[in-house]
């Protein structure tokens, strides 16, 4: 085979998987499950090399600053004082990290103007579980504790971004946009807290029929779909990746000065739920 040939095979290969991927992508953004685990994936991961970064960044301020003293030192008598202002190093990488700030920023906007139809969502899952309520006890009430959880989230951050972009102008709005902005956040953590408790008891009902056990045959367990427990743990790995942000912005309030989570964290912990989601969305959306 001539290599003109297998240059134009390769070529062809290449727009295939292009087109595939292409098309795939289309259809991951045509869903809303898709372009939110796509946006919060991205978000969490521009959180994390922002903080890489102005890591980076702030080293380099410490080595000038390091410089310029010593080199000072030398020409100074004793008792002086040396004041020097230092201009930005390394425009470049400034710049960069400017960007990817501001990227992250415009997909947080994104996110949070996406999220104003929260509550019809919320209201789509309250008519379910009231239609078909769950037959264990603990996990109905459970269920309606998270949707208490998630409506009184988004009420409150509803009302915070509207306050913010002057939609809600009245001075009783905007005086309470930043104990809204908390609330929502508390709100979110005890939809998180409540979620563990959720896996905790159909963790404990395992040996019920109508969680997928078989049959308990001297303490040897048939589980009637394997699906069912790798679905439950991954539901587990996202919860867990979710609780330190809760924690972060539910308790601290997102202060990077009081707050055990440092940015990195923050952008580390977030992108697990958010590739695990945009993963499942990706597997939903490919074509039969």
């Amino acid at each position: 085979m001539s290599s003109v040939r297998k240059l134009k095979l390769l070529l062809l290969h290449a727009s295939l998987k292009g087109d595939f991927f292409l098309s795939h992508l289309q259809r991951l953004l045509s869903t809303a499950a898709g372009r939110d685990s796509l946006l919060c994936t991205a978000y969490y991961t521009l959180a994390f090399t922002h903080a890489q970064l102005t890591r980076v960044l702030a080293r380099k301020y410490e080595q000038l600053a390091e410089t310029i003293a010593r080199n000072a030192s030398k020409t100074m008598l004793p008792g002086e004082t040396l004041i020097a202002e230092i201009q930005p190093p390394h425009l470049e990488l400034t710049e960069a990290c400017l960007s990817v700030k501001s990227f992250g920023d415009a997909i947080d906007e994104v996110r949070t103007f996406w999220r104003l139809r929260g509550l019809l969502d919320i209201y789509v899952g309250a008519k379910s579980a009231w239609n078909k309520p769950s037959r264990d006890p603990a996990l109905k009430l459970i269920t309606w504790a998270k949707i208490f959880s998630s409506a009184g989230f988004q009420l409150y951050e509803n009302g915070a971004y509207l306050a913010k972009k002057g939609v809600l102008r009245s001075d009783r709005f905007t005086s309470k946009e930043a104990r809204w902005w908390t609330v929502s956040s508390q709100f979110w953590l005890a939809e998180v807290v409540l979620e563990f408790v959720r896996l905790a008891r159909v963790r404990q009902l395992q040996y019920n029929e109508e969680f997928g056990a078989e049959k308990v045959d001297e303490g040897v367990v048939s589980v009637q779909s394997k699906e069912l427990e790798r679905k439950w743990w991954t539901q587990l790995y996202a919860n867990m990746g979710w609780f330190p942000n809760a924690v972060h912005w539910g308790i601290y309030d997102g202060s990077v000065e009081e707050s055990p989570m440092s940015e990195t964290m923050v952008g580390l912990t977030g992108f697990v739920p958010g590739f695990i989601n945009l993963k499942a969305a990706w597997k939903a959306t490919a074509r039969a």
